[in-house]
């Protein structure tokens, strides 16, 4: 488990990426223990049958952004902390030197972007002709750019958003 930084390979292991989101919600959990916080398990690896890069994407639900100050002490011990205030987001992401394991997305659950995370994910699972559309795109994509996870990752988004617009409309 794992993606070697800056790389694409896409695999395939549902079963091990839902196991292991589960695992690290429960560290998650810990950490926010007094919090009600949502959880979610969204990206590629929470799509049965998609192949993913071996990273496991965690998104959390938070009221707000504020109050989250007082844990990244103890989440930089586990995590390297990024803010985003573009995106109104603190991304979390477990890694080493090497390797990229888990990215956590604090994001406000009212907010379009952790909406359309989970939103994305369902139609994905519930819609199979979408599903396989989306699965070529990221074998294509993956070749194309094995070594630019940035540009991969920028060249699904227009996919991405056709999808989530046109089911807003349906």
């Amino acid at each position: 488990m794992g993606l070697i930084n800056g790389t694409v390979i896409l695999e395939d292991n549902y079963e091990s990426w839902k196991n292991m989101y589960e695992e690290e919600v429960n560290i998650l959990k810990e950490i926010f223990k007094d919090e009600d916080f949502v959880y979610e398990h969204i990206g590629s690896t929470a799509v049965k049958g998609l192949p993913a890069k071996p990273i496991v994407d965690i998104a959390i639900g938070v009221s707000s952004l504020n109050g989250i100050d007082k844990y990244l002490g103890m989440l930089s011990k586990l995590y390297t902390v990024k803010p985003n205030t573009e995106r109104e987001e603190i991304l979390l992401i477990k890694e080493d030197e090497k390797e990229t394991f888990f990215l956590v997305h604090i994001i406000p659950k009212n907010n379009s972007t952790f909406t359309n995370l989970i939103k994305f994910r369902d139609i994905l699972n519930n819609n199979p002709d979408i599903l396989e559309e989306y699965k070529k795109l990221k074998t294509k994509l993956s070749k194309e750019y094995s070594d630019d996870r940035r540009m991969y990752t920028k060249s699904k988004n227009d996919f991405i958003q056709e999808v989530l617009k046109n089911t807003n409309n349906s």
